[in-house]
């Protein structure tokens, strides 16, 4: 294995990620926040209840609650803070690598859109279309840190198409299904050691590595709703697993003062600009929710979502360009596992122009202690939501929502053993931690024409 595969390695795992099947219920690095509506109670029931139709991305089968020709659309500003401290970075043989130890937030404020829209073909069939980013958010760390060999920029950018179809077969069941096109690109980067590579004083000769990935990927939602009463509803949704192939390339920048025969060294060794290919299997999501009528104006709700993140074993890498006999293909071990959401929330109709939400959620991490880097510092979240609706007139409402989410601190514990073909002997040590939290304001528009 060469050093060139095992960086495009690393790199092209986070590629291949950003195209995962829709999983909004799940952590790593996907985005729920694809319903403002749904956002205030703390997605609790969203696979069984909605107050707009922007809640279709969760249980297709919901728009058969829903009459007329309608749109809705909205925007969700999610402003992450992830600072590192207490950094320990040191090569294979104990030197410290240079750097700061500290790094101020590597997680700028983003912001996710999303638009859905429904055609009543009869009372009991609807069509629908959405667009929705669910995945993305970009971290950046400065070229000098101490762990940027391990990571300096990542940045995911995920919109998905999805036509959708609902039928109502009586006033107990309704079924709907949903066929996703995911449009994913991502930009990874890395600084390299050239100087550890060639034979010269480590840390003296530090290049950057970039990987770029795009690709289009499909699957598809489905889901059902049953309503044994008037007041109580379930609702039942799958998200489809995919198997994305994601083709990238790898980009080298040498530093100026590496040349001659120490550019040559580390060239033969693989670092030199070439295309590489990734191909994984991707989880499924089941969720169940319900929504139980306590009285017209107030409602309770619940929803427990499971997915199936330990299908995310390993990733296998082929190198395209690269011939040598033990280069041409490489595996890695993820080892992320299965996560639970769990949610409960309430919805109370104070008029019929006001709605008010609140809800409180957890959400598990996919990654564990021991495979966590700092591209993904990803951990177990504590949601607290609120929100408020408000109906100008039986055709137009606008809803608000607020999400606080706390998250424990993360611990970064990589190590590297003292022969090259360890995955992080480039890369060195790294140990510290992450102390995180996330605000999330939610705005949408919905109208019934």
């Amino acid at each position: 294995m060469t050093y060139r595969s095992r960086f495009t390695l690393t790199a092209l795992t986070l590629v291949a990620a950003s195209a995962f099947a829709p999983v909004a219920q799940a952590s790593g690095f996907q985005l729920r926040e694809q319903s403002a509506s749904a956002q205030g109670n703390g997605f609790a029931g969203v696979s069984a209840t909605g107050s707009d139709i922007s809640v279709a991305f969760f249980n297709p089968a919901l728009l058969t609650q829903f009459s007329g020709w309608q749109f809705s659309g909205g925007i969700t500003q999610v402003a992450a803070k992830a600072e590192f401290s207490d950094g320990v970075a040191t090569r294979f043989d104990g030197s410290v690598i240079s750097g700061a130890t500290s790094h101020k937030n590597i997680a700028p404020a983003g912001l996710v859109p999303n638009l859905t829209m429904m055609y009543s073909v009869s009372d009991d069939l609807k069509l629908g279309f959405g667009i929705n980013a669910p995945f993305g958010l970009p971290t950046e760390y400065d070229s000098t840190w101490a762990g940027r060999y391990h990571a300096l920029k990542t940045d995911l950018k995920v919109i998905d198409l999805a036509p959708t179809i609902a039928y109502r077969f009586n006033t107990q069941w309704s079924m709907g299904l949903s066929a996703v096109a995911r449009r994913s690109e991502a930009t990874l980067s890395n600084a390299v050691d050239f100087g550890l590579l060639a034979g010269l004083t480590p840390g003296s000769q530090d290049g950057k590595a970039t990987v770029t990935g795009k690709t289009w990927s499909y699957g598809f939602r489905a889901g059902l709703t049953f309503q044994p009463t008037d007041a109580l509803r379930f609702g039942l949704a799958y998200q489809g697993s995919q198997k994305p192939k994601v083709k990238g390339t790898v980009d080298f920048e040498y530093p100026s003062t590496l040349t001659g025969a120490a550019l040559a060294t580390v060239q033969a060794r693989g670092f030199k600009d070439g295309a590489a290919s990734a191909e994984v299997t991707l989880p499924a999501t089941y969720s169940l929710g319900f929504n139980y009528d306590v009285s017209p104006a107030f409602s309770i709700q619940g929803e427990i979502a499971r997915s199936t993140w330990s299908s995310f074993e390993e990733l296998i890498v082929k190198f395209e360009d690269n011939t040598a006999p033990q280069a041409t293909q490489t595996v890695t071990q993820e080892h992320w596992k299965n996560t639970t959401f769990l949610s409960l929330g309430f919805i109370w109709k104070t008029s019929d122009a006001w709605t008010l939400k609140a809800g409180l959620s957890h959400d598990d991490g996919a990654v564990t202690d021991a495979y966590r880097t700092p591209r993904i510092p990803d951990n177990n979240r504590t949601w607290v939501s609120m929100g408020v609706g408000y109906n100008f007139s039986k055709a137009t409402r606008v809803d608000v929502a607020y999400s606080h989410l706390f998250i424990p601190d993360q611990q970064v514990n990589l190590h590297t053993a003292s022969v090259s073909t360890d995955e992080n002997f480039t890369r060195g040590n790294l140990s510290g931690k992450f102390k995180s939290e996330i605000n999330i304001l939610g705005v949408s528009l919905s109208h019934k024409f």
